[in-house]
C-alpha cells in the first residue's frame, strides 16, 4: 500500500514507520527538516516529505491510499501551550483530513489518547470506546476536541476513519523522562529506583505491538466509509504500576532496589485506568 505518515520521527511513529517499511509498503513520511531522524534505526528510508502539517497540500497526498496521523503536540512530559495544542492537535489534524478527502485518500488512521477519557475512567472497571470524554489535562482536552471534529468530518465526507485511543505504550526510543526509560536506565546502571506507591492500575502495551495494531488498521475490512471505527489500543492485561516495574526490573537483571512509596502519589490520580478492548481485534471472515 502507499501510506502517508505523520509523526514518523517520534516514539510511536518511528516504530510504525519501521514496521511499514519491513512489510513492504510504500511510505511517504513527513518530517520538519533533513536533520529530523526517527528515534530508532531503520533498515531503509521512506520517501521523506519536508515540512509540517501546516505546509502540506493536497498534492502531497496524490496517490496515497491511507493517511496514518500520529503526530501530536504536548505528549507528557513535553509541555505545550494551550494555543500550541489547539493549533497542532485540533486545527492541523482537521486540515490533514480535509486535504486527504480532497486528494481522494480512502482511509485515515488516527492515533488518539487514553487521556481523552479523564475523569470518566473513575466510573468504569474497563473504559469502553464510547465512554464520555471528560479530559483532565490540556493535552487530553485537545485530543478530545480533535476527535469530535475528525469523527464528524469523516461521517459528513464519507471517509473511512480508524481512531485508536492508545493507553500506556512503552519501549525503545521513548522520551527519557517517561517512566519506563527512567526505570530501564536505573536498572542497567545498577542504581536504586525511587517511585510512587505504584498502586494505580493501567494497561501497558509494548510499542511494537501497538505499531502492529496501527498498521493492521490500514487494511481492516470493518472500517466503512462514513462509519468511523473507534477503539482502545492496549495489551489486554491490567496491572499495577508497581507490578509492571517489578516485572521489568527482573527482566532487565537489575541489581539495585526498587523503592516504592519513596515518592508521593499524585493527590488526584485515578486509581484504575484500564481499557475495554472491544473492536480492537480484526473480525474473522465469515465461514463459507
Amino acid at each position: 500500500m502507499r501510506l502517508f505518515l505523520t509523526g514518523g520521527t517520534g516514539f510511536i511513529g518511528s516504530h510504525v514507520l519501521a514496521a511499514a517499511l519491513a512489510a513492504g509498503h510504500q511510505v511517504m513520511a513527513l518530517r520538519r527538516s533533513p536533520s529530523s531522524a526517527p528515534v530508532i534505526p531503520l533498515s531503509r528510508q521512506p520517501q521523506w516529505c519536508e515540512g509540517d502539517l501546516a505546509s502540506l497540500t493536497a498534492g502531497d497526498l496524490a496517490g496515497v491510499e491511507v493517511v496514518l496521523h500520529l503526530a501530536s503536540a504536548g505528549v507528557s512530559p513535553k509541555p505545550a501551550s494551550w494555543s500550541e495544542l489547539v493549533q497542532a492537535n485540533v486545527a492541523c489534524s482537521l486540515r490533514l483530513l480535509e486535504l486527504a478527502a480532497a486528494a481522494g485518500v480512502g482511509r485515515c488512521v488516527v492515533a488518539g489518547s487514553s487521556h481523552e477519557y479523564g475523569n470518566a475512567a473513575r466510573r468504569y472497571e474497563a473504559i469502553p470506546p464510547d465512554a464520555p470524554l471528560e479530559p483532565l489535562s490540556p493535552y487530553g482536552a485537545s485530543k478530545a476536541a480533535a476527535f469530535q471534529l475528525l469523527r464528524a468530518f469523516a461521517i459528513a465526507q464519507g471517509l473511512e476513519l480508524f481512531y485508536g485511543r492508545i493507553f500506556s505504550a512503552y519501549g525503545e526510543g521513548q522520551f527519557e523522562g517517561n517512566f519506563w526509560p527512567s526505570l530501564r536506565r536505573a536498572a542497567l546502571a545498577g542504581e536504586d529506583f525511587p517511585m510512587t506507591s505504584g498502586r494505580q492500575v493501567s494497561d501497558f502495551i509494548p510499542v511494537a505491538e501497538l505499531a502492529t495494531h496501527l498498521l493492521e488498521a490500514c487494511e481492516r475490512p470493518d472500517v466503512a466509509p462514513g462509519r468511523p471505527l473507534v477503539v482502545n489500543i492496549g495489551s489486554g492485561t491490567a496491572t499495577s504500576l508497581l507490578a509492571f516495574a517489578e516485572a521489568e526490573w527482573g527482566r532487565l537483571g537489575a541489581t539495585g532496589r526498587l523503592l516504592p512509596a519513596s515518592l508521593p502519589d499524585r493527590p488526584d490520580q485515578i486509581e484504575r485506568y484500564v481499557p475495554d478492548l472491544s473492536g480492537l481485534r480484526i473480525p474473522a471472515p465469515p465461514l463459507t
